[in-house]
């Protein structure tokens, strides 16, 4: 389908979902005719927005350039949507703009979008300046506020500009995340601790991450990744973890990395034990079977390989070997810990079993 798409062409295009792969949805998307019917063209750009890490990535890169009545189209289906990025476009593209300004600040709100959804390192100066630079602008921190009291579940992006503002009203939508955290005691307390190397110091913002500090080291203290330590003949650490990455060696004709395993011990998380182990085929690495659980549920068992006490680890290891069956590379295990010395040594052999 060279050059500029018929009629039939573009609407055989747009009612082609994205996660089939059509070659051209984005490629159309980018450049839409004036005359194109709203409705079709708004349903196939809100099918860009998924459910991964950068949800709205995809969608906000490509829909930047879209005809005013698509627009409307796409924020009239965004209506009842409950997610954070559709509560923000909904804040801050005002629909009573003449046709040009529409536009403009539709374009402005794809570019917040996408500065909420970068890959830079969390303390890195990009990532400081791109916070800074949103929490700058007033109506965009009001969309901003407008999501996190919307919504329970919404970005640390989008959380540290309303840290770096550090204003009453964004510390009044940041406020219930973190009482929320509190009262769970879950993972959710550590994200957001990460919000300081962010946040603008003010009375109110220091003491808050104070409390969340001594709430997280009190709980670190009790964690049960201590006694384990000390049971294995650890002594008396005041933190404890490890994590290991296991892969398979080559054995009666299976291939060596076919199955991969993940052990993390981390007496500073919540989640304080978590395994998980793999099968690839490797007639189609995309579609892995596997075995996952931490100590707080089972995610899934695909492999019938059961769950374990820490203590057992190094059996269930055995165990799992047998089953599917492999063989272990503990020559070419990858162990990261928080010992030194002879106990790191002595963790390595416990392992091996």
């Amino acid at each position: 389908m060279p050059g500029r798409p018929t009629p039939q062409e573009l609407e055989t295009v747009l009612r082609t979902p994205y996660h089939d792969r059509s070659p051209r949805v984005l490629e159309v998307l980018k450049a839409l005719p004036d005359d194109v019917d709203p409705a079709l063209a708004a349903r196939a750009a809100v099918g860009l927005i998924g459910n991964s890490y950068h949800p709205a990535w995809l969608f906000a890169r490509t829909c930047r350039r879209l005809p005013v009545p698509v627009i409307l189209a796409v924020l009239e289906q965004l209506e009842s949507d409950r997610r954070p990025h559709s509560f923000i476009l909904r804040e801050y593209v005002r629909r009573d703009l003449n046709a040009d300004a529409l536009a403009a600040e539709w374009d402005e709100a794809m570019q917040v979008l996408l500065d909420l959804e970068t890959t830079y390192a969390w303390g890195s100066k990009q990532k400081r300046a791109k916070f800074q630079a949103l929490a700058a602008r007033p109506r965009v921190v009001q969309a901003l506020q407008t999501a996190a009291v919307a919504c329970e579940q919404v970005s640390l992006d989008l959380l540290a500009v309303l840290a770096a503002d550090a204003s009453e009203a964004s510390l009044d939508a940041l406020i219930p995340h973190v009482e929320r955290a509190v009262r769970q005691q879950d993972w959710e307390l550590d994200r957001l601790q990460a919000l300081r190397t962010h946040a603008r110091s003010t009375p109110v913002m220091d003491d808050l991450f104070s409390r969340m500090q001594a709430l997280l080291a009190a709980r670190r203290a009790r964690s049960p990744a201590l006694d384990f330590a000390r049971r294995l003949g650890f002594g008396e650490p005041e933190v404890f973890w490890f994590r290991v990455h296991l892969s398979s060696a080559a054995f009666n004709g299976v291939p060596a990395y076919r199955h991969q395993g993940h052990v993390t011990v981390d007496s500073r998380s919540a989640t304080w034990f978590a395994i998980s182990v793999s099968d690839s085929n490797p007639a189609d690495i995309l579609h892995s079977r596997g075995t996952s659980f931490n100590s707080d549920e089972v995610h899934r068992d695909e492999l019938g390989l059961g769950t374990c006490e820490p203590a057992g680890l190094p059996s269930w290891l055995a165990a799992a070997a047998e089953r599917l069956p492999t063989r272990w590379n503990f020559d070419g295990m990858s162990l990261t810990t928080s010992l030194r010395g002879k106990k790191r040594d002595q963790l390595e052999r416990w392992l091996r079993g």
